[in-house]
């Protein structure tokens, strides 16, 4: 079963706008960025959450971002081969062994933790965007020494 977290965001407009103001290139490469800093909360929590007995699942879980549909990105997070054979009988159990959840946890303990972070990586990356344009604009460096 596919999890599915949704939120609203004060000042998301704002933010859009500022976004499609630094053009698609940029504004695609920020958001992927933020939804990388998105991702690592949840990751951490399942790997701290994961039963371990070799190791193996702990360390496949892994977030990986492509493309959605021709506007929207998204990051997946889940399990490298060969754990991600065997990762939901962790999560969900067997008739032969009992649940043992880690992945559901994870999303609803740190969810607002990678909204979070996900919101001041995309601030950061404007801020530093729009101090790049304005350098470049007025062409004034100061050297501190």
């Amino acid at each position: 079963m596919v999890g599915k977290v949704t939120f609203k965001i004060e000042g998301a407009k704002e933010m859009e706008a500022l976004l499609k103001d630094l053009g698609p290139k940029v504004a695609t490469r920020l958001g992927d960025k933020a939804l990388r800093a998105a991702a690592k909360p949840i990751i951490q929590e399942a790997k701290r959450l994961v039963p371990v007995r070799t190791g193996q699942l702990k360390r496949s879980i892994v977030g990986v971002g492509g493309k959605n549909k021709q506007t929207e990105r998204e990051v997946l997070i889940g399990f490298k081969p060969p754990a991600s054979r065997r990762a939901h009988f962790t999560e969900f159990g067997t008739r032969h062994s009992a649940a043992h959840p880690f992945m559901r946890p994870a999303l609803d303990a740190r969810a607002q933790d990678a909204l979070n972070a996900m919101v001041d990586t995309l601030a950061e990356g404007i801020e530093r965007e729009e101090w790049k344009r304005a350098v470049s604009e007025t062409g004034n460096l100061i050297e501190i020494k």
